[in-house]
């Protein structure tokens, strides 16, 4: 296998993941409503987070993905095939919980040493 093709590997993991986020979309996103209804009420949400990475690691690393690595995400999208059904859910996520995106930015690199 060539470089070339190693490199235009989709992992499987992240297949998996992409379509996980899919079917449990509607529960995913009222977990987010209900952290996103705490936030904007001045609520500490780290906890919330936490939990939900907890319960859900691999769509958690979809959503830090989604907000914070979108050019990559989008190619791997592309490279993988992804069904427009998928891309739109995810494009709709972003959208709608894109005021949560520095908040898990935080979460992310606080845990990574980064952080404040």
């Amino acid at each position: 296998m060539s470089e070339e093709e190693k490199e235009e590997r989709i992992p499987e993991a992240f297949l998996k993941t992409v379509s996980d986020f899919y079917k449990e979309s509607d529960t995913v996103f009222k977990e987010f409503d209900a952290i996103r209804e705490n936030y904007s009420k001045g609520e500490e949400i780290m906890e919330d987070l936490k939990g939900f990475r907890s319960k859900r690691p691999g769509i958690f690393g979809l959503i830090y993905d989604i907000f914070h690595k979108e050019v990559e995400l989008e190619d791997k999208l592309d490279r993988a095939g992804i069904e427009k059904e998928k891309r739109d859910k995810i494009l709709e996520f972003r959208e709608r919980f894109s005021d949560l995106a520095d908040e898990i930015d935080l979460l992310v690199l606080g845990e990574l040493g980064l952080g404040a």
